[in-house]
């Protein structure tokens, strides 16, 4: 099931660590319904961890690892996390979690934290009996919010396990639709797979897309600690490889790394994506390059990343295309501010209802009602329109810059840059990278006779933000930004300008 450097795992050894963590966890006083965090960079005990705590009725908190310690501290508050299993880095600086019990993952050994290895020992590798239904509660997801502070995704058994089945859907009848017209029938994801989980497990990429869907096909799962295209070609060619699924950047990554062609590649035979598009001449270029095939889905934290999927030739022919619904349950609609739904070609903002839509915001009834109605639809964010079967996203209505498959809240960059005393403006916003898909800019006037410069804001921003969120692009204006008639900065023009420029 499970390789990471060295070491190999078989399903019976993963399930029974797994129970063994949920043995723990319930010698600790958890029952059902408790949260639970993890944060920590990507290795086998994330895995262990996440199924013991889902195992025995209680909720996951994948904490984004890549959060500074203010970060992590408010998520834990804000769900309630009883117990946090974390690796060296992230559990330094949390001191004051008091009432927070930290489990040390083996893999960054440190004596001021229980080891995970002690945390389970001496507990049993069988499950016990407790009864869990499909609507309980599963798992809590930190996504940006357009109005900074992050919020928690709630979802159930039922919306998470529905995801998988989506997928095991469509990937089967894709290969009978590929057996039909004579070509390779092997479905996209069988136990006949191999896949790189090469996107942080915090992610639904990779946690539902990699792990989880793995254990519903039997397939294997390689496990890298961080990106890095130079391992990861090296990986394919040892473990036969047969799927990539991550952010774009990644396997534009693999395409243009100067080691490609020293390592037999043949294995791939899908090279996904999400987390933002592809530009259309990478699909074509991937295509032309590989013996796998390009593919990539449209979906969000808020529906478990079920939404749409673009594959093969359908994707060579439709690049710019988010695909077709998954189906079978899947429903996407193009609404208007009223939920009124619009016609073929028509552009508004999309809108999503299946099962594994999430339950709503943890403690947010507020930004819940805001998105989501009685009839169970989700409203994105996304502009976007259909063109016969096929989805088109066409811009964001939320105030978000994708980077590398990071949302990061506009809003949230700019807070921290006005906690600044000489700042009198700031403007976030992000342009076009053909690595990143996005990066980030910020442009800036100052308090008059400031004088502040590029290094010291950073390094004033890198204690109040995680390193993705800090603006690549810092310009100080000399003058007042530019205003729309309403009163705020006219950001489309000013990404304009920092368009021309960079």
């Amino acid at each position: 099931f499970l390789i990471y450097d060295s070491e190999r795992f078989l399903y019976k050894d993963v399930i029974a660590k797994a129970a063994q963590v949920g043995n723990a966890l319930i010698s600790e006083g958890i029952k059902k319904g408790d949260r639970v965090a993890i944060c920590m960079q990507n290795n086998p005990e994330f895995i262990f961890a996440y199924m013991g705590i889902v195992g025995i009725g209680a909720v996951c908190v994948p904490l984004n690892s890549w959060w500074v310690p203010e970060e992590i501290i408010y998520a834990i508050k804000h769900c309630d996390a009883k117990i946090l299993f974390g690796d060296q880095k992230r559990l330094k600086g949390l001191e004051t979690l008091k009432d927070v019990k930290k489990i040390i993952t083996s893999y960054t050994p440190d004596d001021n934290f229980i080891s995970f290895s002690d945390f389970i020992k001496d507990h049993s590798s069988e499950w016990p009996d407790i009864k869990i239904n499909r609507d309980d509660h599963a798992s809590i997801y930190y996504t940006s919010g357009s109005t900074g502070k992050p919020k928690g995704v709630l979802s159930s058994q039922r919306g998470i396990i529905s995801s998988m089945f989506s997928w095991a859907f469509i990937s089967t009848a894709l290969s009978e639709r590929e057996s039909r017209l004579g070509k390779d029938s092997t479905p996209l994801a069988s136990s006949e797979s191999c896949i790189l989980l090469c996107v942080p497990l915090f992610h639904a990429t990779g946690s539902h897309v990699a792990f989880l869907m793995s254990i519903l096909v039997g397939r294997k799962v390689v496990m890298m600690k961080k990106w890095d295209a130079g391992e990861a070609i090296r990986l394919i060619h040892d473990e036969k490889i047969t799927d990539i699924t991550g952010v774009p950047t990644q396997t534009w990554e693999l395409l243009n790394h100067p080691d490609k062609d020293k390592y037999d590649l043949t294995s791939l035979k899908t090279l996904g994506g999400g987390g933002g598009p592809r530009p259309a001449e990478h699909v074509k270029l991937l295509d032309d390059n590989f013996e796998g095939r390009p593919g990539i889905g449209y979906g969000l934290t808020e529906t478990n990343a079920l939404g749409t999927l673009a594959s093969g030739d359908e994707y060579i022919s439709n690049p710019t295309s988010a695909g077709r619904v998954v189906p079978p349950l899947t429903e996407i609609k193009i609404i208007d501010n009223d939920w009124n739904c619009l016609t073929e070609g028509e552009i508004g903002e999309i809108a999503i209802k299946s099962q594994s839509n999430m339950i709503g915001y943890w403690r947010n009834d507020e930004a819940t009602n805001e998105c989501m109605n009685d009839d169970g639809w989700f409203r994105s964010g996304d502009m976007g329109k259909f063109e016969g079967p096929f989805l088109f996203i066409v811009d964001r209505i939320k105030d978000m810059v994708i980077r590398g498959g990071e949302n990061i809240a506009c809003p949230e960059v700019e807070n921290a840059i006005y906690q600044h005393s000489e700042v009198l403006e700031a403007c976030v916003f992000g342009i076009p990278d053909e690595r990143l898909g996005e990066i980030l800019c910020t442009a800036i006037f100052l308090k008059k006779d400031s004088s502040l410069n590029k290094e010291t804001l950073i390094k004033f921003l890198s204690e109040k933000l995680a390193a993705f969120k800090i603006p690549a692009i810092i310009e100080f204006s000399s003058t007042n930004l530019p205003l729309v008639a309403s009163g705020k900065f006219d950001k489309p023009a000013l990404r304009q300008e920092f368009i021309s420029k960079y």
